[in-house]
Order: structure tokens, then sequence, then C-alpha cells
């Protein structure tokens, strides 16, 4: 199993992004998944980045509420959260 580490523009997002009880277990459940090295359902929808931000993946929750991660070595690196339009923009 991997460790993890929040990035702590995670934990800042984390802490504004409001979330429902269902998003917050579908998170719980991804992450989890992630942490196994299992891979994530269809429809979180993950994906690797690219541009600026090759090098990472993302997972959606929901429609419009990602998780920008990357792994390094043995490490699940949660690194933002929130919306396309807080994170690309």
């Amino acid at each position: 199993m991997l460790s993890i580490k929040r990035h702590k523009q995670f934990t800042k997002d984390f802490l504004h992004v409001k979330m429902s009880e269902k998003h917050f277990a579908k998170f719980v459940v991804y992450v989890t998944k992630l942490l196994q090295c299992e891979p994530l359902p269809p429809e979180a929808l993950d994906h690797a980045l690219e541009g600026n931000w090759s090098g990472f993946r993302e997972f959606h929750i929901s429609g419009d509420l990602l998780v920008v991660y990357m792994f390094d070595e043995q490490t699940l690196n949660l690194i933002r959260l929130g919306s396309h339009s807080e994170l690309f923009s």
C-alpha cells in the first residue's frame, strides 16, 4: 500500500470545498483505491494531464469537482481539489 501526502494547497482547497456526504464518500473510496494501486471506476474519468500539468493526473468526484494528484515512488500526492475553472484558469 502507498503512503499519502497532502500538498499545502490541497489542504486549503479541502477546507473551502463544500462536499455532500455522497461526494465525500466517493472521494474516500477513490483515494483508498489509489492507495491500494487499484484502478478507479470509469465514472471517475481518471486521466493524465497535459501541458503545464504534465506528470499529474486527475479524477472526478462529480461533474465539476475534481482532484489533481500524482504518484511519486511509493507515495500518492494529493495536489489540488476544486472545479475546472478554479484549478485551470
